[in-house]
């Protein structure tokens, strides 16, 4: 957490509390809240968001592209200036001219950020740029990356970009195929429909206010998501199988049994 779907949901709330708003002064808290250059004293902000990343636009005096890969944890919130120390592990500070701030915020393996533009070396955005996304992995099949699992390719960041653990999972049960199964033995047919549900399933989940999962909480105060998940955490016809580092809920009647001799 957070993926896709939570990504463009963090990057509207930014948009929602910066457009026609005049600010003042930017901190990189996380650093020991430093102001990031003096002389930049006035700018409005602009953002926009790529796979699982967020690139605030800054305008001013001195134009500026600040790139955030928000991690495993983190979210964005409102807080009047003055009360802004008394949220904890923030890593980005921005002082609106009407006495609010915009706070950046994430504790272990959170939000990271850096000057400049996106992170290329990610894949392409599933829903914005879905055609790229797919010729992508079309034309890397044959690389050894894809003799993996189809549930290990599906959160590979390089291919999948913005694909973490519930969404995985609720592709893979869609779907209902063997996530054990490698990924370069599906089908053409079976690839088209394996890219439309995770297209599917990206937008589902933005609609239904994004996965309030762990610590991170719908920024606008509403989700529905757990209207919407069939898989992941269903106990019922799931269990938590560790692929990496990552433990994804998949159908029981996938699950590998182990014949001692």
């Amino acid at each position: 957490m957070p993926e896709a779907a939570e990504i463009r949901i963090m990057s509207e709330f930014v948009t929602q509390n910066s457009t026609g708003k005049n600010f003042k002064k930017l901190y990189f808290v996380e650093k020991g809240n430093i102001p990031f250059d003096q002389n930049f004293d006035s700018f409005t902000i602009e953002c926009d968001f790529y796979g699982k990343q967020i690139q605030l636009n800054l305008k001013g005096s001195t134009d500026m592209n600040i790139s955030i890969f928000m991690g495993m944890s983190g979210n964005w919130k409102l807080v009047p200036t003055e009360h802004w120390s008394e949220t904890k592990y923030i890593r980005l500070r921005m002082d609106r001219e009407d006495g609010m701030s915009i706070l950046l915020y994430g504790g272990y393996l959170g939000p990271k950020f850096k000057v400049g533009g996106f992170n290329t070396k990610r894949g392409f955005d599933i829903v914005k740029d879905f055609d790229k996304f797919k010729d992508n992995i079309v034309k890397n099949l044959t690389t050894k990356v894809f003799e993996k699992s189809i549930c290990e390719v599906l959160l590979d960041q390089r291919y999948f970009d913005g694909v973490g653990a519930y969404l995985c999972s609720e592709i893979l049960g869609r779907l209902d195929i063997d996530p054990f199964d490698r990924f370069n033995t599906l089908s053409k047919s079976q690839l088209e429909e394996l890219f439309n549900m995770t297209r599917y399933c990206i937008i589902e989940a933005y609609n239904y206010g994004g996965g309030e999962l762990k610590d991170w909480q719908n920024p606008f105060g509403n989700s529905r998501l757990d209207d919407w998940i069939q898989f992941y955490g269903n106990r019922r016809v799931c269990y938590r199988q560790e692929f990496g580092k990552r433990n994804i809920w998949i159908q029981k009647k996938y699950k590998k049994v182990t014949v001692l001799n």
